[in-house]
């Protein structure tokens, strides 16, 4: 799948660009073992640990705070602080909870995805 969809980005001349948190750089990484990576992928940053969303990508401690870091909010805004450092058509972005511990609800439980 992963390949089919290098192949379909090439074949449109489409560039992309990866801001990941839970995956850990996971998506890049498959991207980045298709014969097209090359022509599409531009890069990508993991910002694992808060102190990287907010001192590089410059995610504000308020919005975190708000929402959670793992959050449909912050995940939109690590797109859109992430424009300004990588230059791509095609943007994606990821946070989510892995364990426990975390900020877990009822309604966002471990596993939770965004």
């Amino acid at each position: 799948m992963f390949n089919k969809c290098c192949e379909l980005l090439a074949k449109e001349k489409i560039k992309i660009a990866f801001f990941e948190s839970a995956s850990a750089g996971y998506l890049a990484y498959r991207f980045s073992l298709s014969s097209y990576s090359g022509d599409i992928l531009i890069g990508s940053l993991v910002s694992y640990d808060l102190r990287v969303k907010e001192n590089t990508l410059h995610i504000s401690e308020e919005l975190i705070e708000k929402y959670t870091a793992e959050s449909m909010q912050v995940t939109v805004e690590m797109i859109n602080k992430g424009k300004e450092l990588l230059h791509a058509d095609l943007y994606v972005a990821c946070t989510g909870l892995l364990k426990k511990g975390g900020s877990e609800t009822p309604e966002k439980p471990v596993g939770t995805f965004f």
